[in-house]
C-alpha cells in the first residue's frame, strides 16, 4: 500500500501549479490528488521547466545543464534530511522529445529509489529532417532508466515496447479525471437573439498556434458544410485569437457566442448551456477536455484521432469520424442538431461513462496496486 509512502513528483513539461492552463497541467493535477486518495505522502520535486519550442542544440544543451544543477540542488537538500522522510520512489510526468527528464534518472539512482514514468511519450514532432532528433535521443536514454512505466494510449506502449525491446515494466492506466467531484454546474443564459429551439454547439481550446489553431480551422470548414440551423459558443482565447475569429467570420455573427479566456467552472458552465461538444481532436493526444464535455452531460462529435477513442465511445457517448473527414464529421454534427432525444441520451451516458470508468478513485486504486508492487 501506498499509505504514508514519500513520492517525489515531477512534470519536465510544466508543473501541476503553472498560471498557463492546458491538459497536461489537468492531467498532472489529477495525478497528485489520486496519490493523495492512496494515501501517499507525494510532494512536487521541482518545478524546473525541460519543456522548448524550438529544437535548437543551444536550447537543448541549457536545458540539460540546468536540470543537472537542479538535481545536484535537491540531492544537496535530501542530503540534509532525516533519511526516514527522503523520497522512496520518483514519479516523472510525461516526459518526451519536446521535454525530456534529466533530473529523475540522476536523483532516483543517488537514492536508489524506483524511478517511474507516466506517459512518456514519442509525438510527431521531427518531419523528414526530424529535427528533433536530439532531444529525442535525451528524453529516451532517461525512458530507458524507469523501473515502471505507467501508459495511457496503446500508441505510447507501441514505443515504449519498441524502445526498450520488452514490456514487462509497461502497465496499463485509463485516462482519468477528478470525475466524482464534478457536479452538474449551473448553465449560463444564452443570448437574447437566440432562439430556444435551435440547437447550440459548444467548443472550446488554447487560440495558438499548431495543432489548436488547425482544429479551429477545421471546425470553422467543417459547420460550413452544415445546412441545418446552429448557434455557436466558442470559449477561449490567446494569441492567435484574430486569426480564430477570421475562420469563423463566414458564420453570422448573431449565431456566435465568444466568451474569451474564462475561469475554468464558467468553461463548465458554457458547457451545461449548449447541447453538445465539438471539438475536430487532431492529433489529441488524450483530450481531457472531452471527459469534461461529458461529464456537463454533453454529447461528443469529433475524429476518431488518437487518444479520443480512449475517452469519448463512439455510438454511445459520442460520435467519431475518420480523421480528416470534414463531411463526416459536418454529418455527425447535423445528426445530433436532427435529434435532440439522441442527444440528451448519450449525454447521460457520457457522464456515467466516465463516473465509472476515468474517475479518479479508480485511477487511484490503480496506481496504489501496480506501484506498491514494484516497492
Amino acid at each position: 500500500m501506498l499509505h504514508q509512502t514519500h513520492i517525489a513528483f515531477y512534470a519536465p513539461i510544466k508543473p501541476p501549479d503553472h498560471h498557463i492552463p492546458s491538459g497536461d497541467r489537468l492531467i498532472a493535477q489529477n495525478l497528485l490528488k489520486a496519490f493523495r486518495i492512496c494515501g501517499a505522502d507525494v510532494k512536487l520535486a521541482s518545478s524546473y521547466i525541460a519543456y522548448s519550442k524550438r529544437h535548437a542544440v543551444e536550447i537543448l544543451q541549457e536545458r540539460k545543464q540546468g536540470a543537472i544543477v537542479e538535481a545536484e540542488r535537491l540531492l544537496a537538500e535530501y542530503s540534509k534530511m532525516n533519511p526516514k522522510d527522503l523520497p522512496q520512489a520518483w514519479v516523472t510526468y510525461h516526459p518526451y522529445c519536446k521535454a525530456p527528464d534529466w533530473i529523475g534518472p540522476i536523483v532516483a539512482a543517488a537514492l536508489e529509489i524506483p524511478y517511474i514514468t507516466i506517459e512518456a511519450a514519442r509525438t510527431g514532432q521531427g518531419g523528414s529532417e526530424d529535427l528533433w532528433a536530439p532531444w529525442r535521443a535525451q528524453a529516451q536514454e532517461g525512458i530507458k532508466k524507469a523501473d515502471m512505466h505507467l501508459v495511457f494510449k496503446p500508441t505510447d506502449h507501441a514505443y515504449l515496447q519498441e524502445l526498450l525491446g520488452y514490456d514487462e515494466t509497461l502497465v496499463s492506466i485509463k485516462p482519468f479525471i477528478d470525475a466524482e467531484n464534478m457536479k452538474l454546474e449551473e448553465p449560463f443564459e444564452l443570448p437574447e437573439s437566440w432562439s430556444n429551439k435551435t440547437p447550440v454547439l459548444v467548443t472550446t481550446g488554447m487560440m495558438r498556434k499548431g495543432k489548436k489553431l488547425e482544429n479551429f480551422k477545421t471546425l470553422s470548414e467543417t459547420l460550413g458544410k452544415v445546412v441545418a440551423d446552429f448557434n455557436l459558443i466558442i470559449i477561449g482565447g490567446g494569441p492567435e485569437e484574430a486569426s480564430v475569429r477570421q475562420y469563423f467570420s463566414d458564420i453570422s455573427p448573431k449565431q456566435v457566442h465568444w466568451t474569451g479566456q474564462i475561469e475554468h467552472r464558467d468553461v463548465l458552465r458554457w458547457m451545461r448551456s449548449a447541447d453538445f461538444f465539438v471539438w475536430p481532436g487532431w492529433k489529441e493526444p488524450i483530450g481531457m477536455v472531452y471527459l469534461e464535455a461529458q461529464l456537463q452531460e454533453l454529447p461528443v462529435v469529433a475524429y476518431k484521432s488518437m487518444g479520443v477513442p480512449l475517452v469519448v465511445e463512439n455510438g454511445k457517448t459520442g460520435l467519431l469520424s475518420k480523421e480528416d473527414d470534414t463531411s463526416l464529421l459536418a454529418e455527425n454534427i447535423a445528426a445530433f442538431i436532427a435529434n435532440s432525444d439522441r442527444c440528451k441520451e448519450m449525454g447521460k451516458a457520457g457522464r456515467t461513462t466516465v463516473l465509472e470508468q476515468h474517475g479518479i478513485k479508480a485511477a487511484a486504486r490503480r496506481l496504489d496496486e501496480t506501484i506498491s508492487r514494484l516497492l
